[in-house]
């Protein structure tokens, strides 16, 4: 979902953090990056609060 949100938004998603995201199974930590990518201008957005 969250790369889908970045997606429908047209953010680019670097490989790097398109592997972070993809590696995640962490259900809290997938949700907040998604709560993220609904108002962040970039994918360095989604990372800076951990």
């Amino acid at each position: 979902m969250v790369l889908r949100l970045l997606e429908w938004r047209h953010i680019p998603v670097p490989d790097a953090a398109r592997e972070r995201i993809e590696a995640c199974t962490d259900l809290h930590q997938l949700e907040a990056w998604a709560e993220q990518a609904v108002h962040a201008a970039g994918t360095t957005e989604l990372f800076t609060e951990e």
